[in-house]
């Protein structure tokens, strides 16, 4: 593997000379160098970098990227977002009961239950209640126009977590009334369709679509399925009011394969989501807001299950409302308050192998999360500036302590060059697994006497463009955790407690270029050192770099490749007596997508059909264990708008 990694680098490094032969040429004005100006082929992987006025950063991969990465769930398309590690082993859904999928951003979102990640669909939480932690199948990419990636706490946009994924639906806003069909299919007897329905009809806009994918599996019992059904309207109510309302619904299942090595599998896990959002939202220039209403229930149903349970149902339920205002009372300041009120509970419901069942209803968990920051603009963004920020959120929970989470930033440049700089703390409060795990007995104590999860994230990074072809991003960032919360089993009395600390820092480097309307080039590099160093899903190293080049007029070339560290494995559990040992090898992949647009003029359409590879070195490598993943597959389709 040493000369994949040999390769990714040279690669990374070929773009970096790129930016040192292209900087040397004459530079335009500073308000003429900015990419999103150009109008040029989509860049590769990922839509872009973004620092907002508090200095804290995320990464975009937009509706175009997730096309281009041919991906068939959230998984795949996050599979080269810089920072990000992601584990799987079906090539259709993402089996829940166990190790079977997952998205890390820079070491965070292994524990387990519980993560210190959650994940969001239109800014309102979606995840396993009742065992506090990310299910992928629940976070579909048919609805999906962009997904947010937001590395590090950043409380003046969300809480309850140190990092965050959210999936921004699409709408139909400003466009002609469209139909969209897209069919492919391929390897493991892998099919996909969807068909989506919209327009702007002036004053209300509808987005209407549905999608379904199967896959038989590259190994007997990894056989995956994913449904969804949408709907989002948007209705101007006046010149500054409007309304919308997001619906979506989900009916997934994946399958366990079970270890090569011939052990036993773990039957299959179905997800299931049922979610409204309605959203009122106001512009009135000096000031512009939203409030939301959200509504989300949903099921993890395991079957077969491997051990004394043979079925277990999860049904989870989440409602509350968001809320926040922005003020801009003099030119460059920025004031904004807000508020987060959430509730969830569920059941869980087990079957044994004997026959027996039993049940538990979990008690009522609320959060409020009330919280103010400010900005201000000295000078001018598009010569010498600077933008100092301050902020804090507040928590207020039903069972466990008040706390709050403060933060700061600063946002600074001249022309094309911008640095930032921000510390904010991260919360994470015990979720409702504290109440259950293991099952309730007078032998666990004080699970309402732990103190929630705690980090302090640092981050300073700078950014230059040195032409209307290339940027460069360069960040370090270091978190240092406290109060990870861990049950230690043994004679009563049995406990939960915060007994545990953390490290994590790392930079990330990437470089965009676009030497040409017709090509793209985008290239990364991550490395993290954690603490303690058995962290699983935290490589050392990760280089990822893709390209999206239109030529021949008709043809698009979409190729991406990434090479991975060997790394620790399986989730970090939360009990003391519990270490990880399991590691996976370094890897190396490479894919590719080739596109050939088309028109029909009588049916005043346009379309492209395509191919596309994966893992075309036919590389072997595992995400767990003894979970060989395919090896060489492609699938062939078709996309029509009319």
């Amino acid at each position: 593997m040493k000369k994949h990694l040999v390769a990714g680098i040279l690669l990374l490094a070929a773009l970096v000379s790129s930016v040192s032969a292209l900087a040397g040429e004459t530079e335009k004005p500073a308000d003429a160098v900015r990419l999103d100006e150009m109008t040029v082929v989509a860049t590769p992987l990922i839509h872009g970098n973004e620092v907002d006025r508090y200095g804290a950063v995320s990464t975009v991969v937009s509706e175009e990227q997730i096309r281009d990465l041919n991906a068939l769930d959230i998984a795949s398309a996050l599979r080269r977002t810089p920072g990000v590690t992601i584990t799987r082993y079906n090539p259709v859904g993402a089996f829940g009961g166990g190790e079977g999928g997952a998205v890390f951003v820079r070491g965070m979102g292994s524990s387990r239950p519980g993560s210190e990640i959650k994940t969001y669909i239109d800014g309102v939480p979606v995840y396993m209640g009742l065992w506090n932690h990310p299910l992928l199948d629940l976070l579909p990419i048919d609805p999906a126009g962009s997904v947010e990636v937001i590395k590090g706490p950043q409380p003046h946009r969300f809480g309850d977590a140190f990092s965050a994924i959210n999936i921004v639906p699409k709408t139909a806003y400003g466009k002609d009334t469209f139909t969209t069909l897209e069919a492919a299919g391929g390897s493991y007897g892998t099919v996909s369709q969807s068909i989506e329905h919209g327009g702007d009809l002036g004053g209300f806009d509808y987005y209407l679509g549905e999608g379904f994918r199967r896959s038989d599996g590259h190994r007997s019992g990894g056989d995956g399925r994913q449904a969804s059904l949408f709907a989002n309207l948007g209705m101007d109510l006046n010149d500054n009011w409007s309304a919308r309302v997001f619906a979506l619904g989900l009916d997934n299942a994946a399958g366990d394969p079970g270890p090569d090595t011939g052990g036993e599998t773990d039957g299959t896990y179905d997800t299931g989501l049922r979610m409204a959002v309605v959203t009122l939202a106001n512009d009135f220039g000096v000031a512009d807001g939203e409030l939301k209403f959200f509504v989300n229930a949903g099921e993890g149903y395991w079957k077969d299950q491997s051990g004394d349970d043979d079925e277990n149902r999860n049904d989870f339920w989440f409602w509350g409302l968001k809320a926040h205002e922005t003020v801009r009372p003099i030119d460059g300041l920025e004031l904004t308050a807000g508020i987060d009120q959430q509730w969830w509970d569920g059941n869980i419901r087990n079957t044994k192998d004997d026959g027996t069942e039993s049940s538990v209803l979990v008690p009522e968990f609320s959060l409020c999360m009330p919280y103010a920051s400010a900005n201000y603009l000295i000078g001018d963004e598009k010569g010498w500036h600077a933008i100092p920020s301050v902020g804090a959120r507040f928590y207020s929970h039903n069972k466990f302590d008040d706390t709050t989470a403060p933060h700061a930033g600063i946002v600074a440049g001249y022309g094309t060059t911008e640095v930032h700089a921000s510390i904010a703390k991260g919360v994470v409060y015990p979720g409702l697994e504290v109440t259950m795990v293991p099952p309730v007995s007078s032998a666990i104590t004080k699970w309402d006497e732990l103190d929630p999860e705690e980090v302090w994230h640092t981050e300073i990074g700078i950014r230059h463009t040195f032409n209307a072809y290339v940027r460069a991003d360069f960040t370090y960032f270091h978190d240092d955790g406290e109060n990870r919360y861990v049950f230690t089993p043994g004679r009563p009395p049995s406990a939960w407690s915060n007994t545990e600390e953390f490290d994590v820092q790392g930079i990330e480097a990437s470089v965009t270029v676009t030497p040409t309307d017709d090509i793209a080039l985008f290239a990364s590099i991550t490395t993290q050192d954690v603490d303690p160093d058995n962290m699983p899903y935290a490589p050392d190293t990760t280089v990822k770099a893709g390209v999206n080049w239109h030529f021949a007029e008709l043809w698009t070339l979409s190729a991406d490749c990434e090479y991975v560290d060997d790394m620790y494995a399986l989730s970090q559990s939360r009990k003391t007596t519990v270490a990880n040992t399991e590691k996976v090898d370094s890897h190396f992949l490479l894919n590719a997508r080739l596109a050939r647009a088309f028109e029909l003029p009588s049916w005043s359409a346009k379309g492209e059909v395509f191919c596309a590879l994966e893992n075309i070195t036919d590389t072997d490598y595992e995400y767990r264990p003894d979970y060989p993943m395919p090896g060489i597959n492609g699938m062939v389709g078709a996309r029509l708008t009319f």
